[in-house]
């Protein structure tokens, strides 16, 4: 009994010495707004936020006043250890730059080089941000790799995912940042097609995700299953380690190696036929996309062997309340960051949803379905959020990102 009571008495103390910050760019959920005057409602979950939820004319007017005040946040908290934990005094949000809409994907920070690599343009051109000066330049690699949606650093050497085009298929690249050389070393599963949409690294390989985005790119159809994939470098050896996803996206690793995060957006890219659901209709990239509300927009966590590394139980994180998730990064304290629909949502691995970066207009001509946050980088305790008409800077966050795994 002393001894609980010694502990409890150490948890108090710790929690009471948090410092006490006052941010104003973060606004706190307001309680009040979990009970909503009938009759209310989202017509459309991607394109309205939970902000823009609309009431009824006679409602109260503090509900809209919150709603407003919601949107026009930096920050919005869902849990306080969002403020005690990952903001801080941070922020404001800043918009750093304005590139052409399309998917910005695969973001590394290469500290050394003071820039941040990407692949943008719909996937037409790679580029580089300087951290400092927000220059951007477009860089050319050695031979073209079509479709790189996917990178990720491993003991110090580049790795680059891509899904092909019409006339190379894809696969996983090892590329010289200085040299500007890129090596295919993985463009089949014993002669099917396969590319990469994702990836991450542990020590001893590299988790991937294959996903039916790439049939409108390559003109294929899906020959390897969409998938998360595991590539064991030594040897080489692809192993299918989950084809039960429907439409896998974002992989993360956690930091201490123990748990694997992936997303699945489900089938966005066939017609759902026969589903009692709203179903969106957007086109990115050439391509219909279909948004299926009664279908995945999950966040799964793998539960990682000791002894094989490869996962050996699955559990849910979350189901996303608006849009599909999309790049995920985690921090150095464990947290997991998902790029989202208007924004960066904030987890703890127990599914608790902290809270969000706002960025409520992420393209510059203000279509509502180009307001996706595509992929997120750390560098240093600054967050980088590449959305698909801009590039956001968060400076000055309390947490930094797992160096391993950008």
């Amino acid at each position: 009994m002393f001894s609980a009571f010694l502990l409890s008495t150490c948890i108090l103390v710790v929690r009471a010495s948090r410092p006490a910050y006052s941010n104003p760019h973060l606004v706190a959920y307001p309680s009040f707004l979990n009970v909503l005057p009938e009759p209310f409602e989202r017509p459309n979950f991607l394109t309205n936020l939970f902000y823009q939820t609309q009431l009824p004319s006679n409602a109260p007017p503090e509900y809209a006043a919150a709603y407003q005040k919601l949107q026009n946040a930096s920050f919005i908290s869902f849990d306080p250890r969002f403020a005690t934990d990952v903001i801080g005094s941070a922020g404001p949000v800043e918009k750093v730059a304005v590139v052409d809409d399309g998917s910005q994907e695969m973001p590394m920070y290469l500290k050394d080089e003071g820039v941040i690599f990407w692949n943008g343009k719909d996937l037409a051109q790679f580029q580089t941000i300087d951290v400092k000066t927000y220059e951007i330049k477009n860089y050319t690699m050695s031979v073209p790799v079509p479709g790189a949606a996917a990178g990720t650093i491993h003991k110090g050497q580049i790795y680059v995912g891509n899904q092909g085009d019409t006339t190379l298929h894809g696969g996983i690249w090892l590329f010289d940042y200085k040299t500007s050389n890129a090596t295919m070393i993985l463009n089949n599963q014993l002669g099917l097609s396969i590319g990469a949409d994702d990836m991450t690294a542990d020590d001893h390989g590299i988790f991937f995700t294959d996903t039916a985005a790439r049939v409108a790119r390559t003109n294929r159809t899906m020959q390897s299953p969409a998938a998360l994939y595991y590539l064991r470098l030594s040897t080489m050896s692809l192993i299918a380690v989950d084809p039960t996803l429907v439409g896998p996206n974002g992989v993360v690793l956690s930091p201490d190696g123990t748990e694997l995060y992936v997303n699945d957006d489900g089938d966005i890219y066939n017609p759902p036929n026969n589903i009692n659901a709203q179903v969106l209709t957007a086109s990115k990239g050439g391509s219909t996309v279909y948004i299926n509300s009664a279908g995945p927009r999950t966040i799964y966590a793998y539960t990682l062997s000791p002894s094989t590394g490869l996962p050996i139980s699955r559990r849910t994180v979350t189901v996303l309340e608006a849009g599909l998730p999309d790049g995920m990064k985690v921090s150095s304290s464990g947290l997991i960051f998902a790029a989202v629909f208007g924004g960066v949502d904030v987890y703890h691995p127990d599914g608790t949803r902290l809270g969000r970066i706002n960025i409520p207009e992420a393209s510059p001509n203000g279509q509502p379905a180009e307001k996706h946050v595509v992929n997120l980088i750390f560098e240093g305790n600054n967050l980088w959020c590449f959305a698909s008409g801009g590039i956001y800077r968060v400076p000055g966050l309390l947490v930094q990102g797992d160096s391993r795994l950008h």
